[in-house]
């Protein structure tokens, strides 16, 4: 079963048992719901792992090594803390800020989609904008 599958599942889960209502964020004391930042990896098919690491006010969420199709996720800790991640895929490297407060703060759920060609920006898992290009070592 993939990953992605079994995190809409829960997330409809939840949903479902909260009836309807959002969990706040944590330590704040307001009813805003709590982002979500997926990563998805969308190299060609026989390309390998990329490596990708993200981070907050300095704190790492882990190294991570991403095979073609996975997806890594992580729910954001500090609304107004600025995301960014961190890409090594072969001789190739970039970064993106991966949550923005400005940009970012009215959604649930920010998507990212790292291709051939560089790093993609949804909010809706369907419509991209690419935000930035893979640099060369």
């Amino acid at each position: 079963m993939s990953s992605h599958f079994l995190q809409s599942v829960i997330l409809l889960a939840i949903l479902f048992f909260n009836n309807g209502e959002t969990a706040a964020i944590k330590g704040v004391g307001t009813d805003k719901v709590a982002a979500s930042v997926h990563v998805r990896n969308g190299l060609p098919v026989k390309s390998g792992a990329m490596r990708i690491e993200c981070s907050f006010h300095g704190k790492s969420l882990g190294i991570h090594d991403l095979g073609v199709g996975e997806d890594y996720s992580w729910t954001v800790e500090e609304e107004k803390a600025l995301y960014f991640c961190k890409a090594i895929w072969g001789t190739k490297m970039g970064s993106f800020h991966a949550f923005q407060p400005r940009r970012d703060a009215n959604h649930a759920i920010v998507f990212w989609l790292v291709k051939q060609n560089g790093f993609f920006l949804s909010w809706d898992n369907s419509t991209w904008i690419q935000r930035s290009p893979w640099d060369t070592e």
